[in-house]
């Protein structure tokens, strides 16, 4: 595992405008950038596509940007670029790829609204996941994360974390549960 230091190092190449920093961070990173572009797109192509721009917008956002995490930056650079692509790709058709699922998943939370985003910022939905998750077990701030964010199947949720698909599927229908009950409590919608 690498250390923050070599982060703050990759960082400050970045900084200094060092364009062989590119190369570095696409051997360390790119292939579980690959992972997180392929478990939204499932095209190789379209993935390798996604993880190049990543390098581009990394390149262009630092400076003046300084992320605390690098990989967490990169992963979050490529999953928006994975998703923009997707959008494209199925110009708002809801097939039965493996992306459109988790959030099929998260819909029974939020159903009743018209229209999610008109109602408020996106902004304060993430403060109300990130304070649910932040009282939850690791576990459950694990799965719901891979699963949410990451997109990743039940499967390898389960060999990442060490439990049976079984158990996953429960944690994260605990999870939706509560965030449910989240929403309800801080106005987003009626119980009803």
């Amino acid at each position: 595992m690498k250390k923050a230091n070599d982060d703050e190092t990759i960082i400050q190449r970045f900084w200094d405008r060092d364009e062989e920093v590119l190369a570095e961070v696409a051997t360390l990173y790119g292939s579980y950038l690959f992972v997180v572009a392929f478990n939204v797109l499932n095209n190789a192509a379209d993935s390798e596509e996604c993880v190049n721009d990543t390098y581009l917008s990394a390149w262009e956002k630092i400076p003046p940007y300084r992320p605390h995490v690098l990989l967490t930056f990169l992963a979050k650079i490529t999953r928006g670029l994975a998703i923009d692509k997707w959008r494209e790709r199925k110009s708002l058709k809801r097939g039965g790829d493996q992306y459109v699922q988790p959030f099929e998943e998260l819909e029974e939370v939020i159903m009743g609204f018209e229209n999610l985003e008109a109602k408020v910022e996106t902004k304060e939905l993430a403060a109300i996941i990130s304070r649910l998750l932040a009282r939850e077990r690791p576990i459950a701030r694990q799965a719901f994360i891979c699963r949410y964010f990451y997109c990743d199947k039940i499967q390898d949720i389960a060999g990442l974390l060490g439990r049976g698909e079984g158990t996953i599927k429960t944690i994260l229908r605990r999870t939706r549960i509560k965030l449910r009950q989240e929403l309800i409590k801080e106005g987003w919608f009626d119980e009803s």
